[in-house]
This record gives structure tokens, C-alpha cells and sequence, in this order.
């Protein structure tokens, strides 16, 4: 069965990271800064970089997971892609899409996981509407 890679934690701390990056330079940039002398200058430029490595870290963590997937599909986050399809799913889909009876229930599972159940059905319209053509063709041979 298809498992999607976990791209949501990794994209979150990424976001939240480049957040306190760009508050730490907006911080630097402020007014809070006059006055400080260079000591508080040295500390802000420490924070950055402690935040810098944690960028680093982010980039590295999606770079893993990207690098070792090799399934099907996409590594989008999960918010970019389709839930898993349940029993009861599967089951109303094919009474209401009598087509779907074109593919074993395992293809319909892992497709309808990638692509959702609508690309599958019309995945199965399709072969059955060219499987009349594709037939005869092969009959005349």
C-alpha cells in the first residue's frame, strides 16, 4: 500500500524558522537598535545563526526524505494531496461507478490513493470506452 512521506512537520519548523529569521533582521534593522553598542549587534548575529542552522536542518530533513522516496506519485505534503480511501469508500464508489469493475480493488486502492477515486473512475471510462476499439483491433490481427 502507498504511504505518503511526512513532509508536513519539516515544512512547519521550515516556515516558523524563516519567520524568526526575518524577525531577527527586522529586529536588527529597528530603532530598538541605537544605542545598543556592538556587544548587542554580536548577540543578535549569534541568534541569527542559531536560527540559521536550524534552516539548514529544515533543508536537510526534506532533502532526506525526498532523496530516499521512491514510490509513486508525489512527495507533496499531505495538504497537497488525497486521503486514503476506506472499505466503505471503495464500496460506494464502485456500487455508484459500475466502471471501476474494470480493476482489482488493489489497483483502485493505490491509484485512488495518489490520484483520488475521480481520476481512477475516469481512468476507468476511459479503458471502457476504448476497449471495444482495442479488441477489434486485435481480433483482425
Amino acid at each position: 500500500m502507498y504511504v505518503k512521506p511526512d513532509l508536513n512537520g519539516p515544512l512547519a519548523r521550515l516556515r516558523e524558522n524563516v519567520a524568526a529569521w526575518r524577525a531577527s533582521l527586522a529586529r536588527h534593522a529597528s530603532e530598538e537598535r541605537r544605542g545598543k553598542g556592538i556587544a548587542w549587534d554580536v548577540d543578535l548575529m549569534e541568534q541569527r545563526d542559531d536560527v540559521a542552522l536550524k534552516i539548514v536542518d529544515d533543508f536537510a530533513q526534506l532533502d532526506d526524505v525526498m532523496s530516499n522516496y521512491r514510490g509513486m506519485g508525489s512527495v507533496a505534503p499531505a495538504s497537497w494531496s488525497v486521503d486514503a480511501l476506506t472499505d466503505e469508500d471503495l464500496a460506494k464508489s464502485k456500487a455508484k461507478w459500475p466502471e471501476l469493475a474494470i480493476f482489482r480493488d488493489e489497483v483502485i486502492r493505490n491509484y485512488a490513493d495518489l490520484l483520488g477515486i475521480r481520476a481512477v473512475r475516469y481512468l476507468a471510462q476511459e479503458a471502457v470506452r476504448n476497449a471495444p476499439a482495442h479488441l477489434k483491433a486485435r481480433e483482425s490481427e
